[in-house]
């Protein structure tokens, strides 16, 4: 009797510190938030044994990295037969020297022997300017990647080319008729990878980030992206996309000399890392496989050799980012 009534004297926090269930529950919590931790602040890791089983290239780095290989509605795993069809999506990195053997897009095919498809638009943003096509603004979003993606998928069915090149005072891009014509006669059945990359142009215009309250707006980045993906997803669900996050880019402070993209923040309120990050987020709630340029391909302090300015690739910057690619590219071929 005199035991219970020393036990029930206790205080009750003792009752429930020295509780064993209690202390699995916070052993649990514990365990929890140390995993949420290391996902917000380093993503989705490659293990180092997968890295050398399959390939995947990373130079021993953290990365957002999330390789995705295709699947069948069974969920039953489907091999990439070599050599590949790939059709690009996005702006300067991949459309500067397009022409050229020098173009990432063509140093991909080369290495790999792959057919290649360049859809990309050199003064292009990810982020719509508006929500819709008016017809009284300046025409760029015509060449934005959702409304490319909807007038791939429609397969012509829809007419804001012939406006565009009606309109005297529309902006008509150089890439304009070799675009139209790609998406118009590209014969997807052949196509089996899809990839797009995007550079920091939009960071650096001050494009806004996200829609809290509308994951697909397409006049922000990771919106955009999404809305586009989910289009692409829907039509050509054997198709395979990669998407590949900006480089790392400097930004500009008022006095034009170069800045960590980790401390310059523009309109769209945001570091550029944090665009990467907010894009892989998006990319891999749509099962897409995603390549962390950022931090996978070169970091801030490495930047310099890999950048001829704040933000364009030199030659050895496109390089680096070919063999990225194609060792995500390639990972689940047919053996």
């Amino acid at each position: 009797m005199k035991d219970q009534n020393q036990e029930n004297q206790k205080p009750r926090w003792q009752k429930y510190v020295f509780n064993p269930h209690v202390l699995l529950l916070v052993l649990g919590i514990c365990i929890l938030v140390y995993i949420l931790i290391r996902l917000k602040n380093w993503g989705v890791q490659v293990d180092n044994e997968y890295i050398n089983e399959h390939g995947i290239y990373t130079d021993g780095k953290d990365t957002y990295d999330v390789i995705y290989p295709l699947t069948a509605e069974d969920g039953t795993f489907l091999a990439n037969k070599s050599p590949h069809t790939i059709l690009f999506f996005g702006n300067s990195t991949l459309a500067e020297d397009r022409n050229s053997e020098n173009g990432i897009v063509n140093i991909i095919a080369k290495q790999t022997n792959a057919i290649v498809y360049n859809a990309s638009v050199a003064d292009s943003l990810l982020a719509a300017q508006s929500d819709s096509l008016k017809h009284t603004e300046s025409g760029l979003d015509v060449y934005n990647f959702y409304w490319l993606c909807v007038y791939l998928t429609m397969q012509g069915q829809t007419d804001y080319f012939d406006w565009l090149e009606e309109q005297p005072d529309a902006n008509i891009l150089p890439e304009t008729k070799e675009l139209r014509k790609l998406l118009e006669t590209i014969d997807m059945d052949t196509v089996d990878t899809i990839a797009i990359m995007y550079d920091a142009s939009d960071y650096l215009n001050g494009s806004f980030m996200q829609n809290p309250d509308d994951e697909t707006d397409i006049t922000s980045f990771t919106g955009n992206i999404k809305a586009g993906l989910a289009l692409l997803r829907s039509k050509y669900p054997d198709i395979r996309i990669i998407v590949l996050s900006p480089t790392y880019a400097f930004g500009i402070d008022d006095n034009g000399n170069y800045i960590s993209s980790d401390q310059k923040i523009y309109e769209g309120g945001a570091t550029l890392s944090s665009y990467m990050m907010s894009e892989c987020t998006s990319v891999v709630s749509e099962n897409v496989s995603f390549i962390d340029n950022i931090y996978g391909t070169f970091n801030e302090d490495e930047a310099p050799e890999y950048l001829r300015d704040n933000f364009h690739l030199n030659q050895k910057g496109r390089e680096l980012v070919v063999k990225r690619f194609i060792s995500a590219l390639t990972q689940f071929d047919e053996k």
